[in-house]
């Protein structure tokens, strides 16, 4: 088991799971449908193909068994990818060549499975590096030639789409076409010419593709599915710098929120957990902070009929909100309403910015 092809299993691993998630929140997006069957032929492809190394391939009718499956499997995944990028380009254009794309996989499969059948692959001459019979080299060219095929149709539709696309899915449409781009002239073409030249000529014209092909596939297979999920990507990295943030200020809000609650305990929206439990909450970040907001600022409310009539300043706004909270035990309001932490602009920022400025002064106190 290569360093290369387990690198490339578990990409496809991250990436079929991430996608099938994806999926359960959004089961009746059809683009997202054919990405994640993509991601998927892709992860049952190379899953065949460390079976094929493993030891447990030996106990197989045929060792090479799960090769020709990894084969059958590329040509159908690429069949799809290859009708949804057409379908972004010009979706009208799909119903030509689409079915024109599945012909061409099931050509190109059957070529493969006859192969196999003629060829003899419990011997040590079927391996790609060691091929030496007939058989074995033309099921090895077949599927490179429409590996090599697929893979720069693939990233000239690609391109065309990103032409067509929005900044984001542009980006990530030219990085996955980069990605095909160099597992074609990478991998595929140099196996076309190696496996050509052992057919017609007996001889290598390209060595040592057998081994320095792999890397160069499995960094272009990278880049493919880094272009795939670099918008989900972003969107994840801004979702995470945003639930650190109000992580953070949900956090500093608590003296002020406390204060509030034990003198005012009906402000609380949903019943109160204990500080431990609130410490470590992850669930729903932004939830829970708004609501600590609102309950912050229906606490300020209600104890605006306790205080007294000094002037705010930096200085004092703090002294009067907790003489006002202990003045609401045992003193009935006042008629008069005063405001604490009042915003000095318009907008919801501003109010959350006074009220963390009123609740860091609380806690340095």
């Amino acid at each position: 088991m290569s360093v290369p092809n387990l690198a490339m299993w578990c990409a496809s691993a991250v990436a079929s799971a991430w996608k099938g998630s994806q999926l359960v929140r959004l089961p009746d997006d059809k683009g997202l449908r054919v990405i994640t069957a993509c991601s998927a032929l892709v992860f049952l492809a190379l899953t065949a193909q460390l079976a094929a190394g493993s030891d447990s391939a030996a106990r197989m009718p045929s060792d090479q068994l799960p090769k020709l499956f990894q084969n059958v499997v590329l040509t159908f995944f690429f069949a799809l990818l290859i009708m949804l990028l057409q379908s972004m380009v010009d979706s009208e254009a799909l119903g030509s060549h689409g079915p024109v794309e599945v012909v061409i996989a099931c050509a190109t499969s059957c070529g493969l499975i006859v192969a196999f059948a003629a060829a003899d692959t419990n011997a040590a001459g079927f391996s790609y590096e060691s091929a030496n019979s007939t058989a074995a080299l033309l099921f090895y060219l077949i599927g490179n030639l429409y590996m090599a095929y697929a893979t720069m149709r693939g990233a000239k539709l690609a391109r065309r789409a990103a032409d067509q696309a929005q900044s984001r899915v542009r980006l990530s449409l030219l990085v996955a076409g980069a990605g095909l781009v160099v597992c074609c002239l990478g991998t595929h073409v140099p196996r076309i010419v190696s496996t050509s030249s052992r057919l017609v000529f007996q001889r290598d014209a390209i060595p040592g593709t057998a081994t320095w092909t792999t890397p160069v596939l499995a960094i272009g297979i990278a880049v493919f599915f880094l272009g795939i999920g670099y918008p989900g990507a972003r969107t994840g990295l801004v979702k995470a710098r945003l639930w650190f943030r109000d992580r953070q200020r949900y956090r500093q809000l608590w003296p002020l929120w406390s204060a509030l609650y034990n003198a005012f305990p009906d402000i609380a929206l949903l019943p109160p957990t204990s500080p431990t439990r609130d410490a470590l909450r992850v669930r729903h970040m932004r939830l829970h902070f708004y609501r600590r907001v609102i309950e912050c600022r229906d606490g300020l409310v209600c104890a605006s009929p306790y205080l007294d009539d000094e002037p705010t300043n930096s200085g004092s706004s703090t002294h009067r909100l907790r003489a006002a909270l202990h003045r609401s035990l045992t003193s009935k309001p006042s008629a008069a309403v005063s405001v604490v932490a009042e915003p000095t602009e318009s907008g919801m920022e501003a109010d959350i910015d006074q009220l963390l400025e009123l609740s860091r002064r609380l806690s340095a106190e």
